[in-house]
């Protein structure tokens, strides 16, 4: 772009003015040239641009690349750029995380379309896994200790198993908790009051939200 030049001018000269970026790489008859071929690609015919526009534009962007890929180079090279794609990195996983999990969520309603929450239990770890689907009123209507219904054979081949073979179910819930995901405290309505504890956490999945 044209800078005006800070140089000491006299009365009646005319004022210097210096190019800097791209603009440095053309006499002032070619930046003329590329004014007049900007404005009749506009507003003109481009058919009707000389040879000669068609090579000044043709460096114009050869060098508007070259500005490009060194920014992108310098951005690379910055303190805080690995800090920056951290924060990307991570952003990316938390949306990822939250797909798996309504699609894991899709998966429980169709293996126990009679339950309104899946109960989890915490391991000395801290980590979960599954122990009863209950019903909104919490009666359990499937202990995970007990083998699960087969998964129709579409939906076991989108999950990446053989028809034949059960989910890992606590593996997923391993996954969902690594990569960030929370899980909800059971209502008091759902829970069985002989087992569980009115006021204590009791992480679970509930399948009848609406995301």
């Amino acid at each position: 772009m044209p800078q005006q030049s800070t140089r000491p001018t006299y009365p009646g000269a005319a004022p210097i003015v210096e190019l800097s970026g791209i603009s440095a790489s053309f006499t002032p008859l070619e930046l003329e040239g590329l004014v007049r071929t900007a404005a009749e690609a506009v507003f003109g015919d481009p058919d009707d641009l000389s040879t000669r526009q068609h090579e000044l534009a043709a460096r114009a962007r050869a060098l508007m690349a070259e500005e490009a890929e060194e920014a992108a180079d310098a951005d690379e090279q910055s303190p805080t750029a690995g800090y920056s794609r951290m924060l990307a990195l991570q952003e990316w996983l938390r949306v990822e995380a939250e797909a798996a999990a309504e699609e894991f969520t899709t998966l429980l309603r169709v293996l126990l379309p009679r339950a309104a929450y899946v109960v989890l239990q915490v391991r000395g770890n801290d980590t979960f896994m599954l122990d009863r689907a209950v019903t909104a009123h919490g009666t359990t209507v499937h202990d995970f200790d007990d083998p699960l219904p087969a998964l129709p054979e579409d939906l076991a081949r989108a999950w990446g198993k053989d028809p034949r073979f059960e989910l890992d179910l606590d593996h997923i819930v391993g996954e969902l908790q690594a990569a960030g995901i929370t899980f909800g405290d059971l209502p008091e309505t759902a829970r069985d009051l002989d087992v569980d504890n009115r006021h204590e956490y009791l992480p679970s999945i509930d399948l009848e939200a609406v995301a």
